[in-house]
Formats: structure tokens, sequence, C-alpha cells
């Protein structure tokens, strides 16, 4: 046990998060950074920390997700958190991206991330006793082939898309697929806060600060 509040850091895509946790989420801020996490990152996780009304000295771990996603994404995140960590003395918990996704369902789902140039990763997950289980590999597809997998399985698919997308590919295959809600499919830190709970009670914390981002070229 850390036996204080974590800080949750989720730059894996266009969309991202922070949030401030303490066996519930205290306070989270998620929005659409596209590629100026560089310049808003630090901002929100000051602001997110005054909203928790917690001090960074207070913190007891940090928790960052690891891909896959966006390249400069994942840079930014994964910087942060290690400087973070060195500078406060924190221990770190990693989180696969594709995790976060599927443990906000609570349901079997194929999740998936948008890691440029039209193409997602994706895999199919299952929450199992308190902890999220892939059932497939990770892998690079195009969004058409996204879709197939998904109607071919019939799992519910999570992934974060515009609004014109969304419509297109309800309106093309119908009730061929269920799309989770908007809502639903955007990561929320406070999800990877609560991933990154459980595997501190597992003791599965980063030796040595040194974070392994999963980067899938397509």
């Amino acid at each position: 046990m850390t036996g204080g509040p974590i800080l949750a850091i989720d730059t894996s895509s266009n969309t991202a998060s922070v949030a401030v946790y303490a066996d519930q989420v205290l306070a989270e801020t998620t929005w659409h950074s596209g590629r100026r996490h560089s310049a808003e990152l630090l901002p929100a996780i000051n602001e997110t920390l005054s909203r928790a009304h917690v001090e960074k000295r207070t913190l007891a771990a940090l928790a960052v997700a690891i891909g896959p996603g966006s390249y400069s994404g994942l840079r930014v995140g994964v910087s942060t958190a290690m400087a973070m960590g060195l500078a406060l003395s924190l221990p770190l918990v990693q989180v696969p991206t594709l995790d976060i996704i599927a443990w906000g369902q609570g349901r079997p789902v194929r999740t998936a991330v948008d890691v440029g140039r039209g193409h997602y990763a994706t895999a199919r997950f299952r929450c199992v006793d308190g902890h999220v289980e892939p059932e497939t590999r990770i892998e690079s597809v195009g969004l058409s082939q996204l879709v197939e997998l998904a109607a071919i399985e019939r799992s519910l698919l999570a992934v974060d898309l515009d609004p014109e997308t969304r419509d297109a590919i309800q309106h093309q295959h119908g009730a061929r697929i269920e799309l989770a809600s908007p809502a639903a499919s955007a990561r929320r830190a406070g999800f990877l806060a609560e991933l990154a709970a459980i595997k501190i009670q597992r003791g599965e914390l980063v030796g040595d600060l040194v974070v392994e981002p999963i980067y899938l070229h397509s």
C-alpha cells in the first residue's frame, strides 16, 4: 500500500487525462490536447492537484499510461512522470493504455487507440477477479479492419473517434457493430489510477523509475 494519493497521467493520444486518486477519484481533468501535450500537461497537473487539495510533496505514487499510442504524446507523459518521480522520490506504476479503456467498460470489450497514419492499436479484453485480462494479442489495423474485427466477434468496440466517423460507422454497419459511447471511449485517468492502485497492492512498481512505453508501428 502507498498510504497516500496517486497522481495519474495519460497522454497516449489527442485526448489527455490527469487524475488524483486516494481510494476514490479526488479530482480529474480530461481534455482534447491534440499535439499540445508538452505545453498543457504541467498546468493541468497543477490545476488537478489544486482541485484535489493535494500538494505534490504529499503524493505517495505516480501512475502513467505507457501505450500503445501517439509517439510524441507518450513521450511527454512518460518523461514527465519519470522526472516527477525522480524529483519527489516517488514510486512509479506503468499501465498499458488499452487496459485503461477496458477497465472502464466492466464487460468484455475490444479496445483501440489511434497510433497515427490511420492505424489503431487494438486487442480484446475481459475483466476477471479485479484485473484486466487480454484475450488477443495487440495488433495494428486500419479503421475498417478494426470495425470488422469487432463485428465478427460481436464485441463492444471502445475507441475514441470524432463524431463524423462515429456516425459513418453506425450508418454503414447498423446493428452489426456496437460502439461504446463517446464518454466511455475517452480514456479517464481515474481508471488509470484505480488500476495503478491494484498494481501497487501487488508490488508491481517500476524499478529505478525506468518506464518502458509500448510503441506499436503499423
